[in-house]
Parts: structure tokens; C-alpha cells; sequence
């Protein structure tokens, strides 16, 4: 049996397993290997942390085919091992990882790290952010927005991650001939989905994303934030369902991970970074400008400016507040000139 054991930073991965493991089983744990070549605990770097990654990439190898039980850390579980495997996951809340780490005078970063953990863990287990600038025109309804989630640029993100041309080919296809749309999430949460995919068009580049927000006031008020380019990222949850070693040379260049098969479940929009390359094409303002709106808008100028006629008419009644004839002709020309300057912006928009 494989045993995977995820967590963030501090919620006790390791000492999990020495309490849990047997004699003779397999553990595959990066901060014990790296401490065996000789690093600080929990602060592997230049050639030991080379060399602790490939240690654990050939150990995994080797717990695949293994006839013992094997023990691996994943903090992110970032891909399956074995079709049998068995994730715990630990989580003992991530004030008690914080203080932990504090305690343990954990190096610089570690807090980060935990945050960074739990606030993945919000939406899915397997998250990618990356940066999306949004350019804003009009369109009609309550508005779209189109871009590149990913890339394909072979350039690591901050996880050391690349994506490989055609990782999303299975899970879209999969989507269009279900019939139901991946979802526009607002930071991963589920309870507020603003919005639906619509179209994705895997390129050169990478997968081209075309959604619309939904007509309602918790999308329109996130849509709001967006054109304002308040928030101007996307981020999407997926799982791993292939991945590839990168070679010696790519490892040279950052590379940790090349991901070939990925399963998408849902885009959202985040203020979290990781991925500069990704562009947003269009975010579109969402005026109504229907016939049926334009419709309903020269009526409703034909109303006002039968109101207004009918003031006219009424300049020579007696003014309930007891204003001269005079005050109260200049007071409604002011209200008027004001409405009728409206009413023509209106018309000039339209």
C-alpha cells in the first residue's frame, strides 16, 4: 500500500509517519532525505536541494513496485502515485501550523507557506494561479470576459510547474459532451459562483477562455470589481491525471514538474499571482443596449418630456410652498434644463 500523506507546513506530516510506519517500510519524505545529504532542517538549497529532488523522484519509482509498504510526504498531493493509494490528510487548523512554526523557528517562509496551503485548500487540493490583464469594452447582457488561463511557454510558474500542450484536450471535450459548463468561481468559492464558461479554445499559446457573468447583483457587484481592475487574475482548480520528469536541462531552467493531463474543474477570479504570461483579451462592460432596451428607453424619454410639458402648463398655479411665480418658473426652468441635459446624454449613449 502507498500511503500519501499531505498537509501543509508544520501540521505534523513526519512525525505522522515515524508513529505510523513499520520496520522495513518505505519512506519517502524530501526535508529527511535533503537532511541526509546534509541540509538544515527544513532548509534545503543549491545542490543538496537538487539532489534531495531527484533522490525522491527515483524512490517514488521504486515505491511504486514495491512489495513493502511505502510512506510518501506530498504536502499539495500534486499527482497520483497508484491507482490504490491512500491520502491522509492532515490538518490540525492553521493557527496551531502557524504557532508550530514560530515555536520551531521554522525558516523564513514557512508561515507563508501555510497560508498558501489553506488558502488552496479553499477551493480544490490542486490549484494554479495565474495573472490575467483585463482590457474592458462594451457588449451587450451583464457582461463577459475572455482570455488565456494558461499558458503553454514551456517558462515554470511559481510552483516549478509547466503545462504541456493539450493537458486540457480530454477534460474539455469531456465538458462539451456532458453539456454543463465549467463554472466562473470568485476565489475558488463554490458558494459563489458569478458566472459560466462558455467556450475554451486550446491554441498555440494555451487554452482561450470565453465565459459571461450571471444577470445577478453578488456577479455584477465581482464583475464591478473587475472592470475597475481592482482584481485582474485568474486562478483554476484542477487535478493531475499525467505528468512527465523534466529533463536535467529543464531542471537547470526552474522546471519541477511538466503536467500532460490535467482535469479542470472550475476558473475563478483571484488577486493571487503566480503566472504573468497569461493574458486576458476582453472583459466586456455588460450595457444594455437590446432592441428591447432601446425600446423601453425612448419611451420612457417620451414620458418625461410629457412631464415636463405638463409643467409648462402648470406655471400658472398657485405653489403649495409659497414661492412667487417667478422663484418657482426659474426653479422648475432649472429642473428641467437639468432633465432634458440627461434625457439627450441618454440619447447620445444609446
Amino acid at each position: 500500500m502507498i500511503y500519501v500523506i499531505t498537509g501543509a507546513p508544520c501540521s505534523g506530516k513526519t512525525t505522522y509517519i515515524l508513529e505510523h510506519a513499520s520496520k522495513g517500510d518505505l519512506i519517502v519524505d524530501f526535508d529527511l532525505i535533503a537532511e541526509a545529504f546534509g541540509a538544515e532542517p527544513h532548509k534545503a538549497e543549491g545542490s543538496i536541494q537538487k539532489a534531495a529532488v531527484r533522490a525522491r523522484r527515483d524512490a517514488i519509482e521504486v515505491a511504486k513496485t514495491s512489495d513493502s509498504d511505502c510512506w510518501i510526504v506530498d504536502t499539495f498531493h500534486r499527482e497520483a502515485f497508484d491507482e490504490d493509494e491512500e491520502v491522509i490528510e492532515l490538518d490540525p487548523g492553521k493557527e496551531v501550523c502557524i504557532d508550530r512554526a514560530m515555536s520551531d523557528c521554522r525558516p523564513e517562509g514557512t508561515v507563508e507557506e501555510i497560508e498558501k496551503w489553506y488558502g488552496h485548500r479553499k477551493g480544490r487540493a490542486m490549484k494554479k494561479h495565474l495573472y490575467k490583464n483585463f482590457a474592458l469594452k462594451s457588449d451587450e447582457g451583464a457582461g463577459t470576459i475572455s482570455g488565456y488561463f494558461s499558458t503553454y511557454d514551456r517558462i515554470p510558474d511559481s510552483y516549478g510547474d509547466v503545462i504541456e500542450k493539450g493537458a486540457f484536450t480530454e477534460t474539455i471535450e469531456a465538458r462539451k459532451e456532458s453539456g454543463h459548463p465549467f463554472p466562473l468561481c470568485w476565489n475558488h468559492d463554490l458558494n459563489q459562483i458569478i458566472g459560466a464558461v462558455d467556450t475554451i479554445e486550446d491554441d498555440e499559446h494555451g487554452p482561450l477562455m470565453t465565459a459571461h457573468f450571471f444577470d445577478t447583483a453578488l456577479a455584477q457587484e465581482k464583475r464591478e470589481l473587475v472592470k475597475q481592475g481592482v482584481v485582474y487574475q485568474f486562478s483554476f482548480a484542477y487535478d493531475v491525471k499525467g505528468w512527465e520528469r523534466p529533463t536535467e536541462e529543464e531542471e537547470k531552467a526552474g522546471i519541477m514538474n511538466i503536467l500532460t493531463k490535467l482535469d479542470l474543474f472550475e476558473v475563478s477570479i483571484v488577486p493571487i499571482p503566480a503566472n504573468p504570461r497569461a493574458e486576458v483579451t476582453d472583459i466586456k462592460s455588460g450595457r444594455r443596449n437590446s432592441k428591447k432596451d432601446a425600446e423601453a428607453i425612448k419611451q420612457a424619454i417620451a414620458l418625461l418630456q410629457g412631464v415636463l410639458d405638463d409643467a409648462d402648463d402648470d406655471d400658472g398655479k398657485d405653489d403649495p410652498k409659497g414661492n412667487s411665480k417667478e422663484e418657482d418658473s426659474k426653479s422648475r426652468n432649472l429642473e428641467k434644463n437639468q432633465l432634458l441635459e440627461y434625457i439627450n446624454n441618454m440619447k447620445m449613449e444609446d
